[in-house]
Formats: structure tokens, C-alpha cells, sequence
């Protein structure tokens, strides 16, 4: 808060007007200062935003603002229609391939199960056809001929039966693995589909009050806050669940004023809803770019972020808040409250009282605050000015 320099007194000098406010000037720390409004916002805590599963998603349940959430509370659900339909067609094509790779395996299975039935036909002929070769060793040599090319058919014919299992096993296992890259694709985009659709209800994490975020919303020119129904891109932040241990203020600075704020300096905050306490913070963070400032796009605005020194259970987020920069301190210098000035031609004018009256007197001025402007001629330390016109009856 600004020291004032200037000691205000409801005296009457003798000839003065007995209901004639005055004060006297005296030299002390002046505050040059600057105001904006602002928001209070966290310091930290949870953002929570809209999944990014792809498109615009219309909220359908949002918990209540300014109430308090436990981890695992449904605080924010968006429509799953199409996310559902997505992840059931999903489910389907699933199951359908897992259908599939089962009768492909029992179709192996049958395939199988005919080959070696078939080796141990023509085995059994290979044997046979062995003994009656071993049983002609004194049968004629056309007899022993027959008898080996039987033996030779039917070893030939039991090595066809040999390589066709093979050559039907390398089939069936290509056809199985077929089978199961087609179960795993669907398995992956089934799984796709399922987390997406999951991710259309959003449940809090942490503990806290939820707080809405304004987003810019389809035919209107000004940001929001957040409503059931509104349709919203993926990815785009929502609500808050603030750590409320540290809070801040943010205002915005327009670019005539951004010169003089800094990183550093000192602040006042008033609450609009609590009037009388004072808290004092600190400028943390400035923007190093402007942006329109919301509601008039012609008009750049710096952001600038205020630490809250106390931890206050008043302060809550969304709070609309008054905010005292205090860009420089001038030590030992004269100043006199704004209301002890009178506009003239020549420029600005002062009352003093001297022998007992009046002088008009121009003044020349330094910086103001919205209280005090420092003088920089025309006064001196003790000199006693009038708060009010003494022309004016």
C-alpha cells in the first residue's frame, strides 16, 4: 500500500474556511504504481483435457464446478456412440478371425490325420511287397523281376505319401499363420477401438475441486467456460484440479504498459469478493508475445503472472481480483495527493496557504499513482495546500 507523503488535516487557519480540507506536504517513499485486473488462478495441480482420440467430442456430464472430487470420481464423460459402434465392429471382426484360425487348425488336423493314414497304407504295402520279394528267391526271374518293381512301386508310392505330408504341412502352417496375423491385426485394432472408447469417460486422479476452463466456442467472438454439450477437439484442456497451497494472479498488461512491468517487482491483490484484506505477491512470468486480448482482437495483451505470498483459504480459483504493480519506489521525494490539483492552461495548479490565504500556484509534476503525483517545483517540504477549490463557494 502506498505511504502517503502528504499528511491529510481537517485544520482551519484563522482566515481560512473553518470546512476547508487541507494537507501538508512532506518529503517520504513514493510508490509509482500500476492496476489491472485479474483472475486467481493455481499455482499447480491437475489439468485435465479432452482424450485425443481423433475429432470433435460433445461432453455429455461434467461434475459440478467448485465441488470436490476423489481419485476415481467421474468428473468428465464424453458421447462413446461412436466410439462403441467402432470398438463392437472391432469386437466382431475379432472374434470372425478366431473362428477362422479354429477351423483352419481342425482342418489341418483332418488333413493330417488322412496323410498319415495314407503312410501307413503304403508302408504296409512297402512291407508287403518286401516279404513276397525275399519269399521268391527261387521263383523264376520274371517272377523276381515282378516282385521287385512291386517292391520298387511301392517304395516310390510311400515316399509320394512322404513328401505330400510335408508339402501339406508347409500349406497348413502357412495357412495358420495367415490365420493368426489376421487375429493379431484384429486383436491390436480391437484393442484400438477399446482404449478409445474407454477414454470417453474421464475419472479424476487426484483429489481437489474441479474448476472450468473457458474455451473459444462456434459463433460467438469471446471465450467461455466449459458446458455440457459443447463440442470440443481432441487434446483440448477443460478443467482444472488446482493445488490450492500456492496461488497466483493472472491479469493481462497492454502494450502501452509492458515497458515499465518486470519480473520481480512487487504487488498488492484485493479480492473483489472480500474487499478488505491486502496480499501482497510477487511478478513471476511475462508473456514474451503478445496475443488479442479476449472480446476486442484489435487490442494486444501481454499475460503476467503474480505469486500470492500467503496461503489464504479465501483465495479460490476464479476469483475476480484488483492488482497493485508497484513498477518503482522513488525514496525522499515531495508529493501531494491528486486531489489537491486543479487543471489550468499553464498546467496544473495547487491552493497554498500563506499569511493566513490563498496563493494559486503552477506546479510542475513526476510520475503519479492513482492516489499521489510527485512534484517536482512549485512546493516545499511543510507547506499546507487545499484539498478543495477555495474559489468556489
Amino acid at each position: 500500500m502506498n505511504r502517503l507523503f502528504c499528511v491529510l488535516l481537517f485544520c482551519a487557519c484563522q482566515s481560512a474556511p473553518p470546512d476547508l480540507r487541507n494537507a501538508i506536504v512532506t518529503r517520504g517513499e513514493f510508490r509509482v504504481t500500476h492496476y489491472e485486473s485479474g483472475e486467481i488462478k493455481a499455482a499447480g495441480g491437475e489439468i485435465v483435457s479432452s482424450p485425443r482420440i481423433g475429432g470433435r467430442l460433445k461432453i455429455v456430464h461434467l461434475w459440478p464446478e467448485g465441488e470436490t472430487v476423489d481419485v476415481g470420481d467421474l468428473i468428465l464423460q464424453f458421447d462413446p456412440a461412436e466410439f462403441e459402434r467402432k470398438m463392437l465392429d472391432r469386437e466382431g471382426r475379432l472374434e470372425q478371425a478366431s473362428s477362422d484360425f479354429e477351423k483352419a487348425q481342425a482342418q489341418r488336423g483332418q488333413q493330417l490325420s488322412n496323410i498319415k493314414r495314407k503312410i501307413q497304407q503304403q508302408e504296409a504295402q512297402r512291407d508287403l511287397a518286401t516279404l513276397n520279394q525275399q519269399r521268391q528267391e527261387f521263383a523264376s526271374n520274371i517272377d523276381r523281376e515282378r516282385g521287385k518293381i512291386n517292391l520298387e512301386k511301392a517304395a516310390r508310392s510311400l515316399e509320394e505319401a512322404r513328401q505330400e505330408s510335408i508339402a501339406q504341412e508347409v500349406i497348413n502352417r502357412v495357412d495358420l499363420n495367415k490365420h493368426e496375423l489376421s487375429i493379431d491385426r484384429n486383436q491390436r485394432r480391437y484393442d484400438s477401438a477399446r482404449r478409445d472408447y474407454d477414454r470417453t469417460s474421464v475419472y479424476a486422479v487426484k483429489p481437489g475441486i474441479v474448476v472450468y476452463r473457458k474455451i473459444w466456442k462456434p459463433g460467438t467472438d469471446q471465450e467461455s467456460k466449459v458446458a455440457v454439450g459443447d463440442q470440443v477437439w481432441s487434446g483440448k484442456p477443460l478443467l482444472d484440479i488446482p493445488d490450492l497451497s500456492k496461488m497466483q494472479v493472472r491479469c493481462l498488461i497492454g502494450e502501452m504498459d509492458i515497458e515499465r512491468v518486470r519480473i520481480g517487482q512487487g504487488a498488492n491483490i484485493r479480492l473483489e469478493a472480500f474487499p478488505g484484506p491486502v496480499f501482497s505477491g510477487v511478478t513471476s512470468e511475462l508473456a514474451t508475445m503478445a496475443s488479442p486480448q479476449p472480446g476486442a482482437p484489435d487490442i494486444q495483451v501481454f499475460e503476467l503472472v503474480i505469486d500470492i505470498d500467503e496461503q489464504d483459504d479465501r483465495l479460490k480459483p476464479g476469483m475476480s481480483a484488483e492488482v497493485e504493480i508497484i513498477l518503482e519506489v522513488v525514496p525522499d521525494i515531495l508529493s501531494i495527493p491528486l486531489t489537491a490539483l486543479f487543471n489550468r492552461e499553464q498546467g496544473f495548479a495547487v491552493f497554498r496557504l500563506e499569511d493566513g490565504d490563498y496563493e494559486e500556484v503552477i506546479v510542475e509534476l513526476g510520475e503519479k499513482n492513482a492516489t499521489d503525483a510527485i512534484v517536482t517545483s512549485g512546493l516545499s517540504d511543510g507547506d499546507i495546500i487545499a484539498l478543495e477549490d477555495p474559489t468556489v463557494p
